[in-house]
């Protein structure tokens, strides 16, 4: 995608492009609402890792898989973040030097391509081991072969972007003030017209249409009627509300990331085919509702776990509260037998199937 291409030319070297960017106003709000993400999206995507680092009892496929997810998200909260707001919406060209031109589209394409894939991967997962119970399930080992695999696809899929990145003076303004986009050089407009069309592909219309057909066939077993007269013993009935509890949180993941992406992503189709839309004087004002939109996706996965999964919200509380109250747990009122029945409580959670991802 084209960072700074919405800007128009300037009078003076030390003017603002647009009427619109240059406001105050618009200026502070763009800087407090992404250093917003960016803060919230490390502080959760980081607490993720670390809970399932840490506890052996998180060292599952599933989890796994969701760290992966948390990996791409901090990758794309380092490198694209803070650098495409700031030279598109603050700046309004392209500060940063043509390293970082390449690596940020690049890596933008890939965290995008990993969170899809992941997704998938997960999808596909839970799909086996419901439709076919007694059929073994995926290793741990297996797991990380299909990480390896995941990323391998982003990077071969996202690598197009990474040579054809690079920084040009679109105008005499540009040129005399030394000042530069970062954009992307295809050899034909039908070559990136076809890449942008298979991006799209590979980003939302696999992964989509196989998201849905998973998701849909494990609903229909998970939530069918039991047989009249069935016995159904409490085991069982954890079981199930587990199974229910995961496909609600990982359905809950898959909506938010087709829901925060999609927007940019058309918006940036429509904007390619239609050049003369930079000169549309809202197009700063969309480029900006879509972008933040997409990057806000780094910082919500972390709190669906927190709201829909009772292990990581008491990671999440242990790893914040550790060093926060820890004077809290050597009260007068922690006697002997409320610490024993607390702590059988909270093996109890740790360990019960209700919640097990």
């Amino acid at each position: 995608m084209n960072y700074s291409e919405v800007v128009f030319n300037n009078e003076t070297c030390d003017s603002t492009v647009q009427p619109t960017l240059s406001s105050m106003y618009f200026q502070s709000t763009v800087f407090v609402m992404y250093c917003g993400i960016f803060v919230a999206a490390l502080l959760g995507n980081g607490l993720v890792c670390y809970v399932v680092s840490c506890s052996r009892r998180m060292h599952t496929v599933t989890n796994f898989f969701i760290v992966n997810l948390a990996v791409g998200d901090i990758l794309m909260t380092l490198f694209c973040v803070p650098f495409s707001f700031v030279a598109t919406l603050v700046l309004q060209y392209w500060p940063f030097g043509e390293l970082l031109c390449h690596t940020v589209q690049f890596s933008q394409v890939t965290s995008v391509m990993v969170s899809a894939y992941t997704l998938l991967a997960i999808s596909v997962d839970r799909y086996m081991a419901i439709m076919w119970p007694l059929r073994p399930r995926m290793s741990k080992h297996h797991a990380k072969i299909t990480i390896s695999v995941v990323w391998t696809i982003a990077i071969a899929t996202a690598f197009p972007i990474f040579t054809v990145s690079h920084l040009a003076q679109p105008s005499p303004w540009h040129k005399s003030c030394h000042r530069f986009i970062c954009t992307e050089n295809w050899e034909s407009k039908e070559y990136q017209n076809v890449y942008s069309f298979l991006l799209l592909t590979l980003q939302y219309v696999v992964p989509f249409s196989v998201l849905v057909f998973t998701y849909t066939r494990i609903a229909v077993v998970v939530w069918g009627k039991r047989i009249p007269g069935e016995a159904q013993n409490s085991r069982d009935a954890r079981m199930a509300r587990s199974k229910k509890k995961m496909i609600k949180m990982m359905v809950t993941v898959v909506v938010v990331f087709t829901v925060c992406w999609l927007p940019l992503n058309i918006f940036l189709l429509v904007w390619e085919q239609n050049p003369d839309l930079s000169n549309w004087e809202l197009m700063p004002h969309f480029f900006f509702a879509c972008h933040w939109l997409a990057m806000s996706h780094t910082c919500y996965n972390p709190i669906i776990y927190c709201w829909m999964n009772s292990r990581f919200r008491i990671g999440f509380c242990s790893a914040l509260g550790r060093r926060w109250v820890p004077a809290a747990s050597f009260g007068r009122a922690n006697t002997s037998s409320t610490y024993l029945s607390v702590r059988r409580r909270t093996e109890h959670s740790l360990t019960c199937q209700e919640e097990q991802i």
